[in-house]
């Protein structure tokens, strides 16, 4: 089984190729301009680079969010392009998964965090579960630094906090002192995380048809903008 990953929810683009039980080929671009364009020369390249066709791939990983607006638009956009070509499906993964997943073998509780820009995070929290891996006991939620810092006050245990979203707010979340912090290694969405995600839920067959995609957008100001975007064209682009 091959799965290409695409990651577009933060400012750091995340590409990849990746086959069942082997090590990914991927590509990381910072900030890219001209996104679109970008993604599909660096898909093409990973294609040459691994020797692996179009006509391997049996579906589609992508970060559906939740993440900065035009981003996701464009990585959700091209995956569903490239996997309508081919017919075969798009596995739906989230970013703060995606984030909390990189620390699964914390005993701690986890706070995933996107930095979701107008002085708010996107955040949601998860416990270690046996096995290897982890389970989401919080919604998806936004809310400013501050009021998830009261969250946190209210929890007895300590908290590890991953994500660009708790960096960029450190200051504030600091000063509860049961918080601990991942680090910037662990800032944005890893690829191979994502892969580690999507192949389990390929295997259950939990993927989607590309036309049945939805953006994770959380905050409806969003939301209500993709809309308008969309009536606005007259078609989904």
């Amino acid at each position: 089984m091959i799965l290409l990953g695409i990651d577009t929810a933060t400012e750091m683009t995340s590409l990849g190729l990746c086959k069942y039980g082997e090590p990914p080929w991927t590509v990381t671009l910072s900030s890219p301009r001209h996104q679109l364009e970008l993604i599909g020369v660096v898909v093409e390249q990973l294609f040459e680079n691994s020797g692996i066709s179009r006509s391997q791939l049996s579906a589609v990983a992508v970060d559906v969010g939740p993440g900065l607006f035009t981003g996701l638009r464009v990585g959700i956009s091209f995956a569903k392009s490239i996997a309508g070509a081919l017919g075969i499906p798009i596995v739906p993964v989230t970013s703060l998964d995606v984030l909390a997943f990189s620390q699964r073998n914390c005993p701690k509780t986890i706070i995933s965090t996107v930095d979701a820009r107008r002085g708010e995070v996107f955040y949601a929290s998860y416990r270690k579960v046996p096995g290897g891996g982890i389970a989401r006991i919080s919604d998806y939620a936004v809310g400013s630094p501050e009021a998830v810092a009261t969250e946190i006050e209210s929890m007895t245990e300590p908290v590890l906090m991953v994500g660009q979203g708790s960096l960029r707010y450190k200051e504030i979340f600091s000063a509860r002192p049961q918080v601990y912090f991942a680090g910037s290694a662990a800032a944005y969405p890893l690829i191979s995380m994502l892969f580690e995600i999507a192949f389990p839920m390929t295997f259950s067959e939990e993927f989607i048809s590309p036309e049945n995609v939805d953006v994770v957008y959380i905050r409806d100001a969003d939301a209500r903008v993709n809309f308008e975007v969309r009536h606005a064209l007259g078609k989904d682009r």
